[in-house]
């Protein structure tokens, strides 16, 4: 979790991007760490090019250079990902795999003015559940190797791929087969629904699909929720800000009708609300209330995940709750108290063979962390 701004410095921030004009003493900070929290929050590209457009602002010419400098680095690691993306969507294309793009990539190359302006760790994309062993073997085809996942039926619906290029950029896609990893939310979206209304994201290759507008808007309002404890970011509020803005009534409308069959209206009702105090979102008066009528209409069981200082063992009880049957409550569980054994060698750094005998040890190891960890509240 990202550490939380400063309120003055928060709000300068938004200012910024909602288009206004911010003295630099209005930040309430100073240098170092005006640039921590722009590169904190994901927003060096964006300060920078709202100050490109305003060289009169009295922001200090050494943070404008720093932006300046860390906004062009990102655009060439931006190039050299999107090489390297575009080549590996032609090769799974070529298995007859045509994954769909989801979260921060296809909004770089969709509603962000340039891709490098919408930085993201990973790449995900969704498969179909059948399609894991074959996207596997093209992966480790290109070079990629396995990241170190807790595997299990319920624990992860994804896997990650990985791997260094020449120039020493690291690529890493993340292949889900559900879009989560709780159980609440991980069927509300499956793969043949988002494809029906994909989008072709012409700058990654032919063979590039990305999630449609109302689809992921309802995604943006999703993921701090599903993922983050609800946190509060200013770059996610500006995804959901430029998404929303690009919607007509009729998809507007849609996405209000979508929100509440599924049982996510008042998440979604929530950071709408978010974006609207912070960035000045447009959201249609008849949108706003729909979704406040979903979401009083029934008691969403979603709608816990907007508690306040929610930690693990919360989101392990929603999980929980989350499955329909005892029986795979139990799996869960089990998985989350013993991971596979293969996983526990890599993550204490071992191999197999005599290793394997440590392993009750390494689990009552791994018990006694996580317990700590919990106990003191850092989990």
């Amino acid at each position: 979790m990202t550490a939380v701004l400063p309120a003055s410095l928060a709000d300068g921030l938004a200012a910024v991007l909602r288009g206004e004009e911010v003295p630099w003493g209005a930040l309430g900070a100073g240098p170092t760490d005006v640039i921590a929290a722009c590169a904190e929050e994901d927003l060096t590209g964006l300060v920078r090019r709202w100050l490109a457009a305003r060289a009169s602002a009295d922001w200090p010419q050494a943070v404008r250079a720093e932006l300046e400098r860390r906004a062009r680095a990102a655009t060439v690691r931006e190039a050299l990902r999107r090489r390297e993306l575009t080549a590996v969507l032609e090769a799974l294309a070529a298995q007859g795999i045509l994954p769909i793009l989801f979260k921060g990539t296809p909004l770089a190359y969709g509603v962000y003015g340039e891709p490098g302006l919408r930085p993201r760790g990973d790449t995900d994309l969704l498969i179909r559940r059948d399609e894991r062993e074959r996207v596997r073997r093209a992966m480790s085809a290109l070079g990629y190797g396995a990241t170190n996942y807790s595997d299990g039926e319920f624990l992860f619906h994804q896997f990650e791929m990985a791997r260094d290029d020449p120039f020493g950029v690291s690529h890493a896609l993340d292949f889900h087969w559900k879009i989560s990893t709780e159980s609440v939310f991980a069927d509300l979206l499956a793969y043949d629904e988002l494809a029906a209304d994909c989008a072709s994201v012409p700058a990654l290759g032919p063979h590039a699909r990305g999630v449609g507008l109302v689809h992921a808007l309802l995604l943006a309002c999703l993921h701090p929720v599903m993922h983050h404890r609800n946190e509060e970011r200013l770059i996610w509020l500006y995804d959901v800000h430029l998404i929303a803005s690009r919607l007509s009534p009729a998809e507007f409308e849609r996405f209000a009708r979508l929100a509440a069959a599924k049982g996510v209206a008042a998440i979604c009702a929530h950071v709408l609300d978010l974006a609207r105090s912070r960035l000045g979102t447009p959201v249609p008066g008849a949108v706003a209330a729909a979704l406040a009528a979903a979401a009083h209409a029934t008691a969403e069981p979603s709608a816990v995940y907007l508690a306040p200082e929610r930690r693990w063992s919360d989101e392990l009880v929603s999980n929980v709750r989350g499955l329909p049957r005892w029986s795979d409550r139990l799996k869960l569980l089990r998985e989350v108290a013993f991971p596979a054994p293969a996983y526990m060698l890599r993550a204490y750094g071992l191999a197999g063979g005599v290793a394997s005998a440590l392993l009750p040890a390494l689990y009552v190891h791994r018990g006694a962390r996580g317990l700590w960890k919990v106990l003191r509240g850092r989990k």
